[in-house]
């Protein structure tokens, strides 16, 4: 088992650092009139879009890469929808074959994607007849994708126009959410595997869990900068023992996010389908567990400037929160666990 990056993936890490830092937030008044595409095509040029792409049945990369760059998306606060409309649809369609050829507009940045989920959030919907929700659209244009399980038991890539679509609130200002139409008609793509099915569903676990680590990493980071140069009573608020403890747990609960997900994201692509699932359920309840806490840890570091609306640190918390809730927070997580340990029972 090797679940520590190597020497091609630590230079992968320093690119995707680079390109989220070359496409992220600093500033809250960044997020107004933001395009989250001008990011889109920063991510096509750089060739990431394909990570997820199978050749003779394998990705071009692994869920190690994916991770990677979700932590390091995460911790830039991109708005670019790069988890949901890249590596996920990317992988959910290559591997049903892409037998109408949807892929090539996708990777080349011409078409867009987005996941249709349940209106809870908590996994890919389609199936019953509701609107859903659009994780991943920019605007009103490209297409919806999800899985269909006919009557026969055969699950099959689909997808349709979003045109018409109306975005919605959302509590992540760097997560758009849209409501699809409804009148659109779904096109059939390749059919999926069961095991196909659980793949994607821990790529996508461990991506949401990878940019909370990323998020919360970086929101630590700032606020231990700030607590060495906040003077209070005469010294740098940084040398009291209460700010000390709660930026130690902070980083005890971000590495144990962090852990979890580089244990998860080999395990996507070496493991066999349901160990790999149950160490991105894994790992997503603990980033679900550590998430928020953490994020309003950071903000009660700030201190009063760290509540109001014109600072960096709430949309942080915002982040850690969507990310929790997108595909099953801590109970879903630790239910389906269980489940899968004791058989249902």
């Amino acid at each position: 088992m090797q679940a520590l990056i190597d020497e091609t993936q630590q230079e992968f890490r320093e690119l995707a650092d680079d390109i989220a830092a070359s496409i992220g937030i600093t500033n809250p008044s960044d997020i107004d009139g933001a395009d989250p595409l001008a990011g889109w095509r920063t991510l096509q040029s750089a060739g990431v879009l394909e990570l997820r792409e199978r050749t003779d049945g394998a990705p071009l990369a692994g869920g190690v890469e994916v991770a990677l760059l979700s932590q390091a998306l995460g911790a830039a606060l991109s708005p670019a929808p790069y988890l949901a409309g890249g590596a996920l649809a990317v992988d959910l369609i290559s591997r049903s074959g892409d037998v109408n050829g949807w892929l090539p507009g996708l990777l080349a940045g011409t078409d867009h994607y987005s996941l249709l989920l349940t209106p809870a959030l908590d996994a890919l919907g389609g199936t019953a007849g509701e609107p859903g929700v659009l994780w991943g659209a920019s605007r009103d244009a490209g297409f919806a994708v999800t899985v269909l399980r006919g009557d026969d038991g055969v699950i099959r890539v689909a997808r349709r126009p979003i045109a018409g679509a109306r975005r919605l609130d959302s509590i992540s200002l760097t997560n758009e959410l849209w409501e699809p139409p409804v009148e659109a008609e779904w096109e059939p793509g390749g059919t999926l595997s069961q095991d196909d099915l659980d793949r994607f569903t821990a790529l996508a676990l461990t991506g949401l869990a990878a940019d909370t680590a990323g998020a919360l990493r970086a929101a630590l980071t700032g606020v231990v900068e700030y607590s060495k140069q906040r003077v209070a009573y005469g010294v740098h608020i940084g040398s009291f023992q209460a700010v000390q403890h709660i930026a130690a747990e902070a980083h005890v609960a971000i590495e144990a996010i962090a852990a979890a997900v580089n244990y998860a994201a080999w395990a996507v692509d070496e493991l066999d389908a349901d160990a790999a699932l149950l160490a991105a359920r894994t790992a997503k309840a603990v980033a679900a567990r550590n998430g928020r806490p953490t994020a309003e840890a950071v903000m009660q570091l700030y201190g009063g400037i760290g509540q109001t609306w014109e600072h960096i640190a709430h949309f942080y918390t915002r982040r850690a929160i969507f990310d929790t809730v997108l595909f099953g927070g801590e109970d879903a997580q630790l239910r389906a666990i269980a489940d899968a340990r004791l058989g249902g029972e």
